[in-house]
């Protein structure tokens, strides 16, 4: 009896720490949940929204224009979600509440941007180009009037994004792909 019951622990523990070990690898190298605060990102995300973020975009350069993301942008200790809209190596302009990327320094190609609310104005008080270094990029949040995003940070190195948002998972009701 003894001995069935010291089998028993051991198999436990050994289950609790296989599980923990894997439950680590996931968390730090695959994916990891996030929860939405805030308006920015009206009417994607809103507050309470969850999320399952995956890493393994940002660490193979698979990030795209019009991914949401999770970053840390500088000088906060939060996360924020924002979309991306300008690569590196990309030249862009805010201008009359639209965003263009700029090509050859004079061709202005606005983006398509389904994800905004018509109506809604993305504002800059000084408008002028916006240049991309390489692995850097630009991040608005999609409800552009309450968002505080690269107009007011600049733009984000790409070891300040944590990943990729991939799955809403909650509420239930509001499940979705990005």
């Amino acid at each position: 009896m003894l001995k069935a019951a010291a089998n028993f622990l051991y198999e436990l523990i050994e289950s609790f720490a296989v599980s923990l070990v894997i439950f680590l690898v996931v968390y730090f190298f695959l994916a990891f949940p996030e929860e939405v605060f805030g308006a920015s990102m009206e009417p994607t995300l809103a507050t309470g929204d969850r999320l399952i973020v995956e890493r393994l975009s940002v660490k193979f350069n698979r990030l795209g224009r019009g991914d949401v993301v999770i970053l840390n942008p500088p000088g906060r200790d939060v996360d924020f979600v924002k979309r991306i809209v300008g690569l590196p190596g990309e030249s862009l302009l805010i201008l009359d509440c639209k965003v263009y990327l700029v090509k050859n320094d004079f061709e202005k190609i606005p983006l398509s941007e389904a994800y905004v609310n018509n109506g809604s104005c993305t504002k800059v008080n000084d408008p002028a180009v916006i240049k991309l270094s390489e692995n850097t990029y630009y991040v608005l949040g999609d409800n552009r009037e309450h968002s505080a995003d690269s107009r007011f940070f600049g733009p984000i190195e790409k070891k300040k994004i944590d990943g990729k948002v991939v799955f809403r998972f909650w509420p239930p009701s509001k499940l979705r792909t990005f």
